[in-house]
C-alpha cells in the first residue's frame, strides 16, 4: 500500500499546482487511513463505505476532529482512489459514496480601516526592506491577494499604465485586479529604486535579502514583527489583509458579485461569508449605539 501512495504522490507533485504544505496534508490524511487498514487487515480492494464510516468515527472518538478535518481526509483518500481506480488496482472509488460533512460557519478574520493604517504607519520605510514590507503589505490589502498570488507576482504581471495586476490564483486561473493610483506609485518606486538593490536577477517582485524569493513562512514572521511594534489589539496574519479587503469593499456598497470577481472566487457562495461579517458589525454598532437596545 505504501508503494501505492508513493507513486502517487510524486503524479501529485507533477500535476498539481499546490503548496508542499497540501502535499504534506495528502500523505499524512492517506497515510492515517492505510495504517488503519493495515492493522484491520484489510486491503484495498475490500474498502467499501462501511469501512470507512468505521475510520472516521474511530478518528472522532480518538481525537474529536472537526467536520473540516474529516472533510480533508475525506478529499485527499478520494483522490488516491481515483488514482487508484485510474491504474486499475481497485475497481471504484467508495470515497464517492461518503456524504459532505456539514461544516459550521466561521467568520474570518479582519481589520477594520484604522486597523489597517495602524499596520502599516508602523513600517519604517527608512530602510529597502521596510520600502519593501510597506508595498507588500499594502499591495495584499489593496488587492485583497492570497499570500501565494503575492508571492508569486512578478514584474510582467503588473501594468502600471492600466493600473492592474495579471493574478494566477488557485487552480492556475487568471484574473485581473485592479489597483489604486498611491499603491502603484509606491510598487514602481519599490522595484526601480530599491528591489535591484536586492541582486536578484528573477522576475519576482518581492525577494529577501539575498535575493531570493519570500516564502510564506518569512511573511508571516515579518508580520508578527510588524504586527508588535504596532502594538495591535489582535492577532494579524498575513490572510486579515484580504478578509479585510473584502469586508471594507462591501461595507462601501460595492457589489457582492464584483468582489467575487476580485477575489477570484469560483463559487458566490464563498465571498457570501463576508456580507455576514457586515451584518455582524451591523448588528453590534446598533446594540451598542441606540438607546433602547438591551
Amino acid at each position: 500500500m505504501k508503494k501505492h501512495l508513493d507513486d502517487f504522490l510524486i503524479e501529485f507533485k507533477l500535476q498539481s499546482t499546490q503548496s508542499d504544505h497540501s502535499h504534506d496534508a495528502y500523505k499524512r490524511d492517506i497515510s492515517q487511513f492505510l495504517n488503519y487498514l493495515e492493522l484491520a487487515q484489510i486491503d484495498l480492494s475490500q474498502v467499501d463505505k462501511n469501512v470507512i464510516y468505521s475510520f472516521l468515527n474511530d478518528l472522532q472518538q480518538e481525537n474529536k476532529l472537526s467536520e473540516r478535518s474529516l472533510n480533508r481526509k475525506c478529499s485527499a483518500n478520494r483522490r488516491f482512489f481515483d488514482y487508484l481506480l485510474q491504474n486499475k488496482m481497485v475497481v471504484y472509488n467508495p470515497f464517492k459514496q461518503i456524504k459532505h460533512f456539514k461544516e459550521p460557519k466561521t467568520l474570518p478574520d479582519f481589520m477594520t480601516f484604522e486597523d489597517v493604517k495602524q499596520f502599516l504607519n508602523s513600517i519604517d520605510e527608512s530602510t529597502a526592506l521596510g520600502v519593501r514590507n510597506r508595498v507588500l503589505f499594502e499591495l495584499m490589502y489593496a488587492c485583497g491577494l492570497r499570500l501565494s498570488e503575492i508571492l508569486g507576482l512578478t514584474i510582467s504581471d503588473v501594468d502600471f499604465r492600466e493600473r492592474t495586476l495579471l493574478i494566477r490564483g488557485k487552480g492556475s486561473k487568471e484574473r485581473l485586479v485592479p489597483f489604486y493610483e498611491s499603491i502603484g506609485s509606491q510598487l514602481k518606486n519599490y522595484i526601480e529604486q530599491y528591489r535591484n538593490s536586492f541582486d536578484d536577477n528573477l522576475q519576482i517582485i518581492f525577494t529577501n535579502q539575498r535575493g531570493k524569493p519570500l516564502t510564506s513562512r518569512g511573511v508571516q514572521y515579518v508580520c508578527q514583527q510588524i504586527a508588535l511594534k504596532a502594538n495591535m489589539r489582535m492577532h494579524i496574519h498575513p490572510h486579515m489583509f484580504r478578509h479585510s479587503f473584502a469586508t471594507h469593499l462591501l461595507d462601501n456598497g460595492a457589489d457582492l458579485r464584483l468582489v467575487q470577481d476580485l477575489l477570484g472566487h469560483e463559487n458566490l457562495s464563498t465571498t457570501q461569508i463576508y456580507t455576514h461579517v457586515s451584518i455582524d458589525r451591523l448588528k453590534r454598532v446598533y446594540q451598542e449605539s441606540h438607546p433602547w437596545a438591551e
